[in-house]
């Protein structure tokens, strides 16, 4: 569910919204909480992550603006990852039982929110490949290569670079000097927020996804 789809939801459904406002570092839900409901970033980032027995923090993915999470929920009885801000961050909160209902009630819905479930699926598997890649210069510039814009060739940061470094798999430093090889190899160049691919490197070496698999705006 997006927050661009709530005007979809039952009258009734949309009268039991509520918000939660997050401080940098403070968390919404922890692995093994009860699961009471679902979630819609409205502002901010969130991370989600699971710790290991040894306490190991594990990154899965951040949230984008206007995305639902947690919604694994809807069929478990706890949480099964951290939901942590990383940035100022305010969250849509839909109760579980009521949301379920209405799934069952709408197909309209209900397929909208399968639709969903497929892609961020999707993404998950194209980040599984990414984060196999052992070079991080060649990681980095597979996931550029994912997201250039229409033109083929340009790529806008509009996510924090900490963001894509975890999607990634990397540390914002590791991110960062490999942006800056890859523009010392004349592989791209950057200004900024803002990459742009020399033509000979800016096309898929094999079969990915496709463009904005992994998007990188907000």
């Amino acid at each position: 569910m997006k927050l661009s789809q709530l005007n979809q939801l039952p009258a009734e459904l949309q009268a039991m919204i509520s918000f939660v406002d997050l401080a940098v570092g403070q968390t919404l839900v922890a692995q093994h909480e009860p699961a009471e409901a679902i979630f819609i970033l409205a502002s901010g980032s969130i991370q989600l992550l699971n710790y290991t027995e040894d306490g190991q923090q594990i990154n899965h993915y951040s949230v984008r603006v206007g995305e639902s999470f947690a919604e694994v929920a809807l069929f478990y009885e706890q949480y099964v990852c951290t939901a942590i801000a990383i940035a100022p961050s305010r969250v849509l909160v839909l109760p579980k039982q009521p949301f379920l209902t209405a799934l069952k009630a709408s197909t309209a819905l209900a397929v909208i929110f399968m639709e969903q479930l497929a892609q961020r699926l999707h993404e998950s598997k194209i980040l599984l490949e990414l984060r196999s890649i052992r070079s991080a210069q060649k990681r980095v510039l597979h996931y550029l290569q994912l997201n250039v814009q229409s033109d083929g060739i340009t790529v806008n940061f509009d996510r924090s670079l900490k963001a894509i470094a975890d999607d990634l798999g990397l540390t914002p430093e590791a991110l960062s000097r490999s942006l800056k090889q890859l523009h010392r190899d004349e592989k791209i160049n950057r200004r900024k927020r803002k990459v742009t691919l020399r033509k000979e490197f800016s096309e898929l070496d094999s079969n990915h996804g496709g463009s904005n698999a992994i998007p990188v705006d907000s």
